[in-house]
């Protein structure tokens, strides 16, 4: 895999959405300083948007999986409907900051509601975009946007107001442009494998999409990335801690995991790199900050500890961000389900987190105690995931280890089958020539160079972020159009080249 190839410099604007995504809380900070009547504008500004977030969210998740709608939300009016709103409702928001008496709470709820609008069509429509990448590209890619769009926000927020408030002008249509430009030239599409679509049988045809089966297959591959980025937009919202009157501890965060993250990417391993990251690195980390966060308070320990869970947090949002962008790519779920689903459950779990800050637990000691219980118990939920994970994958795992050194070869359970020496330097080039005999379509050819390196159902399902029903769908697809009916039998074709 070629990280640097891939890369294409359009991309970068989508530091500049980043920069302007209004769920996210530390975007607002140049506006809760410059808006002149804050108290009035912002308390309905931010509910409205919120609530709207969650409703239009499900609504495009809804949209998404009725039969034959799963693209509608990349139609031309859509995408340009939805930057018209986002326009619109920052617009308002300028005014408010430039007009006196301007800020009232009716603009501050039309504001809300606007941008709340088009964030949901955008993130759909970014998403679309960015699911051309797999998941290390993706990796990469979001770690480096959200570690570029961490830097603008605090360059925003240390500059003067007027100042500032002319970059944010610029970086708007910035965060439009791409999607739109693409949805003009007809560039913006989504296109499942149409092997996979085969697979899912005629029940798949004539029910479509449900919400049910949609979430039981995004909890199936993501459950652990979906539940750290639903927690981090609890505590955000629960709490924020502002550095130096000038700077979200998040922003400080995210930039720093962006930097753990950003050499993962070029980590090397016989094993499927997310599932290496949940069961190896971040479980590590937890045990760190548990280590440190028994300590007692105003200690130095405990001051680094925070300091810690805000990076550990910007981590998760870096790494939910990027399995997001691996789900669109492996084609199992459209985007508008997919990105509906994450921006509902992020406001759902703000609303959660403003709701909490209200209660007692959370104003003792501006909520420390109560954010340490819930930081806590999802760093226990994560390693004991971890671990469960680890022993359910003990005998897969001894398999895909022989498989990489090129002498053991899994059956369709990920258990080993026969010893069988695998000629690793020519593999690749004798699968593509395979895959060019039997016509393979894209995702079938890069199953069949897992295949013939000897790896078995459940690496290339963790490794392509796809169901394993997913990936014996494809397998099936590749026996029949190269005429084997076993594993044996192919890579029998593949050591004749």
């Amino acid at each position: 895999m070629h990280l640097s190839s891939s890369f294409k410099l359009e991309t970068l604007m989508l530091a500049a959405f980043l920069v302007t995504l209004p769920v996210y809380a530390p975007n607002h900070l140049l506006f809760e300083t410059g808006v002149f009547e804050t108290a009035v504008f912002m308390a309905p500004f931010a509910n409205t948007l919120l609530a709207s977030s969650l409703v239009a969210g499900t609504a495009a998740a809804c949209v998404s999986a009725r039969p034959g709608a799963s693209v509608r939300l990349l139609e031309k009016g859509w995408v340009f409907g939805g930057a018209a709103c986002y326009l619109i409702g920052y617009l308002l928001f300028v005014l408010a900051a430039a007009l006196p008496g301007f800020g009232t709470a009716a603009v501050g709820v039309a504001a809300g509601l606007l941008l709340a609008l088009g964030t949901v069509e955008l993130a759909v429509a970014w998403g679309a975009y960015m699911a051309q990448y797999s998941l290390r590209q993706a990796l990469l890619w979001v770690a480096l946007m959200v570690g570029l769009s961490s830097l603008l926000e605090m360059l925003l927020a240390s500059v003067a107001f007027a100042v500032g408030l002319l970059v944010f002008c610029v970086l708007l249509p910035l965060s439009c442009f791409l999607p739109c430009w693409k949805t003009h030239r007809g560039e913006l599409v989504w296109r499942p494998d149409a092997s996979a679509a085969e697979g899912r049988g005629a029940q798949a045809a004539s029910a479509g999409l449900t919400m049910r089966r949609g979430l039981a297959t995004m909890a199936q591959l993501l459950a652990m990335p979906f539940a750290g980025l639903m927690v981090f937009a609890f505590l955000m919202g629960a709490r924020k801690f502002i550095l130096f009157d000038v700077m979200h501890m998040e922003v400080l965060g995210c930039v720093l995991g962006a930097l753990v993250v950003v050499p993962l990417c070029f980590v090397r391993s016989s094993r499927p790199l997310l599932p290496v990251i949940y069961r190896l690195v971040l479980p590590a980390f937890a045990l760190v900050l548990i280590f440190l966060n028994s300590f007692p308070g105003g200690t130095v320990p405990l001051w680094f500890a925070a300091w810690l869970t805000y990076v550990f947090f910007g981590m998760l949002a870096i790494l939910a961000l990027a399995s997001l962008v691996a789900l669109a790519h492996g084609g199992e779920l459209p985007c508008g389900f997919v990105y509906g689903v994450a921006v509902a459950g992020f406001a759902a779990c703000s609303i959660l987190g403003v709701a909490a800050a209200t209660t007692p637990p959370f104003q003792e000691q501006e909520g420390g105690p109560a954010l340490l219980v819930v930081s806590t118990l999802f760093f226990v939920a994560l390693i004991g995931e971890a671990l469960l994970s680890l022993w359910r994958a003990s005998r897969a795992a001894a398999c895909e280890e022989g498989a990489a050194a090129g002498a053991v070869v899994c059956d369709d359970n990920g258990l080993p089958g026969r010893l069988v020496p695998r000629r690793a330097p020519d593999v690749a080039a004798r699968c593509a020539m395979l895959a060019d005999e039997a016509s393979l379509t894209p995702r079938e050819r890069e199953i069949l160079g897992y295949l013939g390196r000897g790896h078995g159902i459940a690496f290339i399902a963790g490794t392509l972020v796809i169901s394993e029903s997913t990936v014996r769908t494809h397998v099936k697809a590749i026996y029949r159009k190269i005429g084997v009916s076993s594993r044996e039998e192919l890579l029998e074709r593949v050591d004749e080249g």
